[in-house]
């Protein structure tokens, strides 16, 4: 993963989500987040995400009706 940080993909991932950089601010937030990454990645953290998203209002609207 780590790798796939560069400045590149952090420059399309910032026009993607419609995140105005100066042109020399992703090479910047690529060398700032690849250390972080690349200890994730020699640790092979996983963060587990839920599997269905839609359990949250189901256990919400249940509280309200109580």
């Amino acid at each position: 993963m780590p790798d796939d940080i560069n400045p590149e993909r952090v420059r399309l991932i910032a026009e993607a989500a419609r995140v105005p950089l100066r042109p020399e601010a992703p090479a910047r937030i690529a060398r700032a987040v690849s250390p972080t990454a690349q200890r994730f990645a020699a640790e092979k953290v996983t963060v587990p995400f839920e599997t269905e998203p839609s359990t949250f209002v189901v256990v919400q609207r249940k509280e309200i009706e109580r």
